[in-house]
């Protein structure tokens, strides 16, 4: 581990010393030791990323913590989460869990059916048996559905782990309801039992992990990710085979959309499925959920496995992360999260009766106490107060789940169900959804933000402190510029650029932490107003319109990513249609600043639906991107390198160029060609012959038939022409 670190600095120096960008691939570090990289520490404490925690120093920058998160989900060692459990929590940081919600019965595909807006699969996962402790016990769906108010606006996000019962072994039908990472505790479980009745024949149980479930039974949610669904079943039987006990010829990968349950040791239950609770765009893999007594003596089984998977001397392992990068993958894979994108209907509204009775109390309270700095929002719970204000400045979505491009959670053919008439009422709606998600990308290189120096993706030279120290206070010292750039909060306002802040494009929902992605950006979800008066505003303005086929950005240098250029045709000739959202690539602005961004639509929507290979996620495919890794067996992979236009172009030639004849030397040292393989030596067998006489044969048939056609067709005619003569004669003679 020491070497690694050493590895780190070495790497940091030596690439501010020559100017490098640190988007090279870095090792995938499980970074325990602090490293003193003098990162500005107002850029920790002002961001609101500050708050969650994360598996690595706070004072190493953004953009190498990003790039190395990258790196480990390039390779087949992957990036593991464990979302019962925060593993890198403080007193001071907020963490992203999630809770299990078991629903058990005869009645629970009928009771999951009527609360959710997606179904149970009506054909059943046939498999499974209780012949070995270490065998597979059955196979069940696994679905994601959306969990909706009754005005059709999304909750939560949920993963459904659904098993058919067995009546004569005595099993029943079981669901287990997973929520999004962030609604942890008995959110959900509270939400959900007032709404049973014994008529459903359904019972809840909650396993939350919090000290408030009361259940016995101890659940832990692990999730292994690689950028490939190949290398992350390399590194799941690398690592966690064994400690389920069981072989590799016991073992099968569930495919998508099925789940396993396992039993482990005969008491400890593991159900696999394929999923990661983030886009498919930005990792694949599987989620373990493991359930075992609380009163069992001995380490727990998912404890041993989190121990093995982060093990300081396990170099085959997957790398742990923390909150923080969780809700960077997120923001980059255009994810909605729960409390950010997900927030229901949001607060309850008061009433004017007791607005005018709180606003009374409020004066009377005044009188008799000094301190009268108490607002109107202290009786309000404290997830619905806004961190620095009233619930006014706090924003809430309300989003429909087809506002947030989550067709697939919604079951349009079945029943009623809690939320139906809302989404029904939009599908109808002719002028399109009022809203949609989109992706909002800040590069540093078209903002000034005051963090620029030492901030988050900057490499500070380790090697003189004492300089550095000075320059910083005379940096304190001097009198500070204005500057009316900043990084992006979620709530701002965004205002399509020029229009002095008239026309309002949308809102940001959820930032990711500033350079977290490994480049020079911050990358944001904002929830988008309808197009249409947009792009007229725009137009009545005099106005540019957005410019989808331009480059995303330059760089400092002035040169643009190839990779963000959508050219008006490609090399066929062709017009590329435009993007499936109207407003990619328009230039907003924040409100109240000059901090530019540009609209791009989610990965799901702009990346290419015709891969070949759909095992792969396509924000991290460094194959089809032209990427190469330097895969040295004496050591992990350090650098990329990017084929440039005249490099792909210049092959290209090079490719379709004529060659001209291999030269050989004689006897008596002339040059001489090579002589080229006579085709017609080819060795011809029965079958090729039999072959072309029965095809010579069908267009032998297909020829005369086609003449007895042509005959038919001048007799017919000739008859015509004869019946015409004799009717013209007839006629002359009456």
């Amino acid at each position: 581990m020491l070497s690694r670190t050493l590895l780190l600095v070495v790497i940091c120096c030596v690439q501010q010393a020559l100017g490098w960008s640190p988007t090279t691939h870095l090792p995938s570090l499980r970074l325990r030791h602090k490293i003193n990289l003098h990162a500005n520490p107002s850029t920790v404490e002002e961001n609101q990323q500050s708050q969650l925690s994360s598996a690595y120093d706070r004072n190493l920058p953004a953009a190498l913590v990003g790039e190395a998160v990258r790196s480990a989900l390039r390779s087949d060692r992957g990036i593991c989460f464990d979302f019962t459990t925060d593993r890198y929590a403080s007193e001071q940081s907020e963490s992203q869990l999630l809770s299990v919600v078991q629903v058990k019965g005869e009645g629970t595909e009928s009771f999951i059916n009527a609360k959710f807006s997606g179904s149970i699969p009506n054909y059943k996962v046939i498999g499974g048996g209780e012949s070995s402790a270490s065998a597979l016990v059955r196979k069940g769906h696994a679905f994601e559905t959306a969990y909706l108010s009754a005005k059709g606006r999304i909750i939560d996000r949920l993963l459904v782990l659904s098993f058919s019962g067995n009546k004569e072994e005595g099993n029943e039908d079981e669901s287990l309801l997973i929520t999004s990472p962030g609604n942890s505790g008995s959110t959900l479980y509270n939400q959900l039992s007032p709404l049973v009745f014994p008529m459903d024949k359904v019972t809840l149980n909650n396993f939350a992990s919090t000290a408030e479930a009361e259940s016995m039974v101890k659940t832990n949610v692990i999730t292994l990710a690689c950028s490939s669904l190949r290398n992350e079943q390399h590194s799941f039987r690398t690592n966690i085979l064994d400690l389920l006990q069981m072989k590799s010829d016991e073992f099968e990968f569930p495919p998508n959309g099925e789940c396993h349950h396992y039993r482990v040791g005969g008491t400890v239950d593991a159900y696999i499925t394929e999923h990661t609770f983030l886009s498919p765009e930005i990792c694949r893999g599987y989620t373990i959920v493991f359930q075992e007594p609380a009163s069992s003596s001995g380490s727990l089984v998912a404890e041993q496995v989190w121990q093995r998977l982060t093990a300081e001397d396990n170099d085959l392992g997957p790398v742990g992360v923390g909150s923080l990068e969780y809700d960077t993958l997120r923001v980059e894979g255009g994810w909605a999260g729960y409390g950010h994108e997900m927030s229901g209907d949001g607060p309850k509204k008061m009433s004017k009766l007791e607005a005018a009775m709180k606003e009374k109390l409020a004066k009377r309270k005044s009188r008799k106490e000094s301190d009268n700095k108490q607002s109107e929002s202290n009786s309000l719970p404290q997830e619905e107060k806004g961190g620095t204000g009233s619930t006014e400045e706090v924003y809430y979505p309300k989003a429909n789940p087809l506002e947030l491009h989550l067709q697939d959670l919604v079951d349009t053919e079945k029943g009623c169900y809690q939320g139906q008439e809302g989404v029904a009422s939009l599908l109808k709606n002719k002028r399109g959804f009022p809203r949609q998600l989109y992706q909002v990308v800040f590069y540093d290189a078209e903002n000034e933000f005051d963090d620029d120096f030492g901030g988050a993706f900057s490499l500070i030279n380790t090697v003189n402190d004492e300089a550095l120290r000075s320059f910083q206070q005379m940096q304190k010292e001097a009198d500070p510029l204005a500057n009316d750039t900043r990084q992006p909060r979620a709530g701002d306002k965004l205002y399509a650029l020029g229009s002095s802040e008239k026309i309002q494009v949308g809102t940001i929902t959820s930032v990711a932490e500033p350079n977290g992605t490994g480049e020079r950006t911050t990358v944001a979800l904002a929830m988008v107003r309808r197009p249409g008066p947009i792009l007229k505003a725009i137009k009545d303005m005099g106005l540019d319109p957005p410019r989808w086929w331009e480059a995303d950005a330059q760089d400092d240098e002035g040169s643009s990513d190839p990779r963000n250029i959508a050219k008006e045709t490609d090399d066929s000739g062709i017009m590329m249609p435009p993007p499936l959202d109207a407003l990619v690539n328009l230039e907003v602005v924040l409100e109240g600043t000059y901090t530019v961004g540009r609209l791009r639509s989610i990965p799901s929507r702009r990346m290419k639906s015709s891969k070949k290979n759909t095992d792969v996620a396509s924000l991290l495919d460094y194959e089809e991107r032209g990427e190469i890794v330097d895969a040295r067996d004496d050591g992990p992979a350090l650098f990329k390198y990017q084929f440039t236009d005249a490099e792909i172009e210049t092959k290209s030639m090079i490719d379709e160029e004529p060659q001209p004849p291999s030269l050989t030397y004689n006897d008596n040292g002339i040059e001489e060609e090579e002589e080229e393989e006579d085709d017609d030596d080819e060795i011809i067998t029965d079958e090729q012959i039999a072959q072309a006489e029965k095809e010579a044969a069908e267009a032998e048939a297909a020829a005369a038939d086609a003449k007895r056609k042509a005959e038919k067709m001048q007799q017919l005619k000739a008859r015509a022409e004869a019946a015409m003569a004799a009717r013209r004669k007839k006629k002359k003679q009456q």
